[in-house]
């Protein structure tokens, strides 16, 4: 175990821990989760374990019952659909918001930096630490956008997403990058109206993506 010091970071190492088996298939979806046996297994006490449960069910990765344990969720085509509906109005907003930050005089070099460390990601062949890196683009654009409450509300779309990645971390990475230089470029010249609609594509060709790579992302089932 390397958890950071102090029981919030135990709790948020947890929450990874478990969610790096549910998005890589060791925990499949309708697994239950016991909490001692996962605490026999990290090392921990189940007082972590519990705490990060509802961060899990807010990452849409489990469901919780009352007096039952936790089960891993299914990814169903219904439900990307909908991530990707909410992200669709989401982004653009981030984006518009970021580009005006921008014209108002709010400087976009921590963006910039983000997108140059992508481009040296994808240059060196490294599609893990590329995805790592495509991820803090949006983080910087919601940051630059200077609106709190759309960074909570982003997160855990954020954590969905990255459960889908896991089978199209290899879709198309030269395309998406490319997405993000315009989109990019558009907020550093802030120009708001060309920044919406870049981000709106930018989700809608990635719900194309999503799509090609469904049925391997782990705990994919069909719709019934």
């Amino acid at each position: 175990m390397t958890a950071g010091n102090g029981h919030s970071s135990l709790s948020r190492w947890v929450f990874e821990e478990i969610r790096d088996r549910i998005n890589d298939g060791r925990l499949a979806a309708g697994d239950s989760l016991s909490e001692r046996d996962l605490g026999a297994e990290l090392q921990v006490s189940r007082v972590p374990i519990r705490e990060a449960l509802p961060m899990l069910e807010a990452a849409g990765l489990v469901s919780l019952s009352p007096r039952r344990p936790a089960v891993v969720t299914r990814v169903s085509r219904s439900g990307v659909n909908q991530l990707y509906d909410i992200r669709s109005a989401l982004e653009p907003l981030a984006a518009r918001r970021a580009a005006a930050a921008v014209a108002s005089g709010k400087s976009p070099e921590r963006l910039s930096a983000a997108l140059r460390a992508a481009a040296g990601a994808l240059a060196s062949g490294a599609l893990g630490d590329f995805h790592k890196q495509s991820g803090a683009v949006h983080s910087e654009i919601e940051q630059l956008c200077g609106n709190d409450l759309l960074g909570v509300l982003m997160d855990p779309l954020r954590e969905r997403s990255n459960r889908l990645n896991v089978a199209n971390i290899h879709q198309d990475p030269q395309a998406r990058h490319a997405e993000h230089v315009s989109l990019v470029e558009a907020i550093v010249q802030g120009d708001i109206d060309l920044a919406s609609s870049l981000a709106y594509a930018h989700v809608e060709w990635g719900r194309r993506r999503t799509f090609k790579t469904l049925s391997s992302v782990p705990g994919f089932e069909p719709d019934s």
